[in-house]
């Protein structure tokens, strides 16, 4: 995939809304994340999974979502790749948007900030690892951590290299929309 490729995908995935790939518990799961670098946060909140689909490009995607009172006070670390298929147990590559040998399997992430004072921030993934414990269609565990660089933000927020922690229990369900 090219850099452009990756880019414009990561970006759909998150400013686009898309159904799950099964109705799922009615639990909204649950994830406990860390940011560190020149932007610190810890957040926690509802974690789901799903197909995201734009036109005829579909991949699989795990969302984390921290949603406050309104809807522009939140946070989302979203991870997403062309493969349509839940993944199974084991360790994969979260790789940069600039990537040019990475494969369908191979994970993209990107962490959206948003707050109630008209601040926002998006930085997209370096590199990083999405270890996965468990994974059924009822619901996928794990931990990620990857290294992100600023893409775009408002004139407030001046960081640009960040890193992210984070636990997540997933279950099937609505892909936020962050657009």
């Amino acid at each position: 995939m090219t850099r452009a490729v990756r880019v414009v995908t990561l970006a759909l995935a998150l400013l686009l809304p898309a159904c799950s790939d099964s109705g799922g518990p009615a639990g909204q799961g649950s994830f406990s994340a860390t940011v560190t670098g020149d932007l610190t946060n810890s957040f926690t909140g509802r974690a789901v999974f799903g197909i995201a689909s734009q036109g005829a490009n579909q991949g699989f995607a795990i969302a984390l979502e921290r949603q406050g009172a309104t809807q522009v006070d939140r946070d989302v670390v979203i991870l997403a790749r062309f493969n349509t298929q839940r993944p199974g147990i084991g360790t994969y590559s979260i790789v940069s948007s600039a990537c040019d040998t990475c494969t369908d399997d191979d994970f993209d992430a990107g962490y959206v900030l948003y707050r109630p004072s008209g601040d926002f921030a998006f930085f997209a993934s370096e590199s990083g690892t999405l270890t996965i414990t468990e994974s059924s269609a009822d619901r996928i565990v794990g931990t990620l951590n990857f290294d992100a660089t600023w893409i775009l933000s408002s004139d407030n927020i001046t960081a640009r290299d960040i890193a992210i922690t984070a636990s997540f229990t997933a279950v099937p369900g609505q892909l936020p929309t962050v657009g």
